[in-house]
């Protein structure tokens, strides 16, 4: 009676060792692919972030060539030549253009593998950068392009224009040349799509200080993943 209590036992521990150690190994498979769909989290949102930098900072490049062109304009108008007017009208009908890089971070949202990021902290500091703050690319997109319609059709409706390098300028700016250095209107305009892209300056910039404090966050994270 004592061996078959005995044979039972150790048989119910077998099994109980058994589940457990099945049990185990479940929680570690599961865990070592929560870490690894961590660390691929971190490699898409790091090059996803250098991607935009880089873009973001090309077009500030571009911007800031506006910004000298319309306050040249603005503040030295009384000296410029027909020739560099039309020159400078042409110059200040572009406006920024930019295509932030959202599929992996959407990628990563709606599979869930984004929820694999286990530092909470982090994690909503990425979905605000993305979710809020990135809104000013194309609020600021937005109000560069409203600023550069609003001065073409001022343009078209009281001077003569032609095709230009960039898009359009005076016909005749010889003629034109006293008209619009006095057109006060014009100057408005001016005045407007400075303000505008000085705002496209200092929110993109203080854009791109956020996104690299992030993507440091990312990067350190998934170097300590690597290790």
């Amino acid at each position: 009676m004592k061996n078959i209590l005995a044979r039972g036992g150790i048989e119910f521990l077998a099994v109980l060792l058994g589940i457990s150690g099945s049990l185990w190994i479940d929680d570690w498979s599961n865990s070592r692919s929560d870490i690894s769909e961590e660390y691929s989290a971190f490699v898409r949102l790091s090059k996803a972030m250098e991607h935009d930098i880089l873009n973001i900072e090309k077009e500030l490049e571009k911007n800031n060539k506006m910004v000298d062109v319309i306050n040249h304009l603005i503040t030295n108008i009384e000296n410029i030549s027909a020739d560099s007017l039309t020159l400078y009208i042409d110059q200040t009908q572009s406006y920024v253009t930019l295509m932030p890089q959202f599929s992996d971070y959407e990628a990563l949202k709606s599979t869930g593998k984004l929820y694999k990021i286990s530092d909470f902290d982090l994690l909503q500091k990425i979905i605000d950068l993305y979710d809020n703050k990135y809104g000013e690319i194309d609020r600021l997109m937005v109000e560069d392009k409203r600023a550069i319609f609003m001065q073409d059709e001022f343009f078209i409706k009281n001077y003569a224009m032609q095709p230009a390098k960039v898009w359009t300028t005076l016909k005749d700016a010889k003629t034109d040349l006293l008209r619009i250095k006095s057109d006060k209107v014009y100057m408005n305009y001016l005045v407007f799509m400075y303000k505008v892209k000085m705002q496209v300056n200092e929110r993109w910039t203080k854009l791109i200080d956020e996104i690299k404090i992030v993507k440091n966050e990312i990067d350190l994270k998934k170097q300590n993943r690597a290790n």
